[in-house]
């Protein structure tokens, strides 16, 4: 990618399910049916109901390699990522989700399993039906409070799509320690977070969305082979204040991996000796592609990224299938 600079979204919309309030220390935010909204602050240690939650559990209710003598908040991290992956080789080839999925469970005496909670958003019934079937397929033992047998009330979070079978946020912070990082191994985790991108609405305050711009972000000045060409016309009808170019460039960036992962095809969009650049096929593939891309995301206004009138003038070609006479 080449030398562009990354513009900060700044859509304030909250995100759907933290969006609730302060939580207080030693309680955290429960799945609930009881409820109006669905979900209810909890202490971690209910006496009356017998449950405990996973950040002070003696012993979890799991194979785990999460050191004892953790604090809260890192038994509460190390828990959360080693259920993920007790999960993730569970799950059906069916899903072909883009999105958030949040899991709550029980673990009771005997190592049942109970009170799953499986919300995805976007919400998708088929999703959450599938990833409920995989944690019935997981094997638990009995959790342990102080050496007592106890019941056990577990949390978990996955981002879709990601090859890595890891949120974003701890692929980001893996990335961030590596060294002398080297573009073709962080590839497929660059090409999954530009697809989150364009998955969901935007939600500027939510974490792995901005952990997925992060990732892209820090890319941005490596030399990584594939150009994005902006300067076209259609890019310059675009704004930053509705972060349209930021997002055209991402787009291009998509096509441009896409092509390369899944069909072989190396787009560099390189100055070529004799040629005009904006001329180049490379070049107009690409911007077309990523425009294509830009268009159909952002011509969904659950999306939240408004449309100029001059972009409607491009959408509208891009309805009509002509999107490719418009641009060039």
């Amino acid at each position: 990618m080449k030398k562009y600079k990354l513009y900060i979204l700044t859509f304030l919309l909250l995100f759907p399910v933290f969006a609730i309030g302060q939580i207080p220390n030693g309680h955290f935010l429960d799945a609930d049916k009881t409820t109006e909204k669905g979900y209810k602050v909890k202490p971690f240690k209910q006496e009356k109901e017998g449950i405990y939650h996973y950040a002070i559990l003696t012993e979890l209710p799991f194979k785990n390699d999460c050191d004892s003598g953790l604090s809260e908040k890192e038994q509460i991290a190390c828990s959360e990522k080693n259920l993920r992956n007790f999960i993730y080789p569970k799950l059906s080839s069916e899903i072909n989700f883009k999105g958030n999925v949040y899991i709550y469970l029980t673990i009771t005496e005997d190592a049942q399993i109970s009170d799953i909670t499986v919300s995805s958003y976007p919400n998708s019934e088929l999703t959450n039906k599938l990833i409920e079937e995989a944690i019935k397929k997981v094997e638990f033992k009995p959790a342990k409070f102080e050496n007592e047998i106890v019941k056990s009330r577990l949390w978990t979070s996955f981002t879709f799509p990601s090859s890595s079978k890891e949120l974003f946020s701890e692929s980001f912070e893996k990335m961030k320690q590596d060294e002398n990082p080297e573009y073709k191994n962080y590839e497929n985790l660059i090409f999954d977070a530009s697809n989150y991108v364009f998955s969901n609405p935007i939600y500027p305050n939510g974490t792995e969305f901005g952990a997925a711009n992060k990732i892209i972000g820090f890319w941005k000045n490596k030399d990584t082979g594939l150009n994005i060409p902006i300067g076209s016309d259609f890019y310059k009808v675009l704004t930053n204040q509705k972060q349209q170019q930021y997002l055209y460039m991402i787009a291009m960036m998509n096509y441009s991996l896409d092509q390369k992962i899944n069909h072989n095809r190396i787009l560099e969009c390189k100055p070529i000796e004799g040629q005009k650049y904006s001329e180049q096929e490379d070049v107009k593939e690409v911007q077309l592609g990523g425009a294509k891309i830009l268009l159909e995301f952002i011509g969904n206004a659950k999306n939240n990224v408004p449309m100029t009138s001059k972009t409607k003038i491009f959408y509208k070609a891009y309805e009509k299938n002509k999107l490719d006479k418009e641009l060039f």
